[in-house]
């Protein structure tokens, strides 16, 4: 027989022996969540991962909260969307019954851990956090599991000129790229580098050549596509300076850039996994 219930609460709502369990509820009792920090969300890749859902279910369950009468989404939003396409009536879910700052938090590094979360979206979430909650970069560092350099680091994105913002938004340029950007200061130049980025496929490496007005060399402008998809896959995972280079032999060197005792402990942890 079911307990009694035990007033409001979780409680109330899930029996106290199914705690932490996986539940099986309805999609249309999950609220959107108040904190997401992913605010670009692909409109192929949701229905891309509705076919999935379709042939292998929901393996990862979402993470919700009581909220009134239902529930309240905190991690899983890409796929509460999927399972709506895919016609999904109920979903796995696992309950914490927490406060509205952990809430935060737990949705941020839900998306921080998957590593796809685009980075301005990242910046956006972080900066969220401390203002809502009058946090400091330390406190928030600590919190999502990475040194106040790379915060602060990661913060200073919103601060780059919109033109360099907009496009990182829309995942037409790196975080290398903004980076290297940053330091034109002419609109017109930077908009013209830009435009090369996007057509041209140009590397890191290269920009940095443009924005220090040197010309780029013809061995620059000889390195294959890969290699510079390569260089920028890399850059985005580690979130610093990568230099690939390579011969006709396929034989070359990798170069990862640190700038801090504390980005370099980030980047062995990161490798080392």
């Amino acid at each position: 027989m079911k307990k009694a219930v035990l007033g409001r609460g979780l409680k109330a709502l899930i029996p106290e022996k199914e705690e932490g369990r996986i539940h099986m509820i309805s999609v249309s009792e999950i609220q959107p969540g108040t904190h997401q920090a992913r605010k670009s969300f692909n409109a192929d890749s949701i229905t891309s991962l509705a076919e999935t859902l379709k042939q292998d279910g929901i393996i990862q369950p979402l993470v919700v909260s009581p909220s009134g009468t239902g529930w309240k989404l905190i991690a899983g939003e890409r796929r509460l969307r999927a399972a709506k396409i895919a016609g999904f009536k109920k979903v796995p879910v696992t309950i914490k019954d927490t406060d509205e700052a952990s809430a935060a938090f737990i949705s941020l590094i839900e998306n921080l851990q998957r590593e796809d979360l685009n980075p301005l979206d990242e910046a956006s979430g972080l900066e969220a956090l401390m203002k809502k909650f009058s946090l400091t970069q330390e406190a928030v560092a600590e919190r999502v599991g990475k040194s106040r350099s790379t915060v602060a680091n990661t913060l200073r994105l919103l601060k780059f000129p919109e033109d360099i913002v907009l496009a990182l938004g829309e995942g037409k340029i790196s975080e290398g790229h903004a980076r290297a950007l940053s330091i034109i200061k002419d609109p017109r130049k930077r908009k013209h580098i830009i435009h090369r980025i996007i057509n041209e496929h140009l590397s890191v490496r290269e920009i940095e050549f443009l924005s220090s007005g040197k010309k780029t060399g013809p061995k620059s402008r000889q390195v294959s596509a890969e290699i510079r998809e390569i260089a920028e896959k890399l850059e985005s995972s580690l979130s610093t300076k990568v230099e690939v280079k390579a011969n006709k032999k396929n034989q070359g060197h990798i170069k990862i850039h640190f700038f801090s005792s504390d980005e370099l402990d980030r980047l062995i942890k990161r490798l080392s996994r």
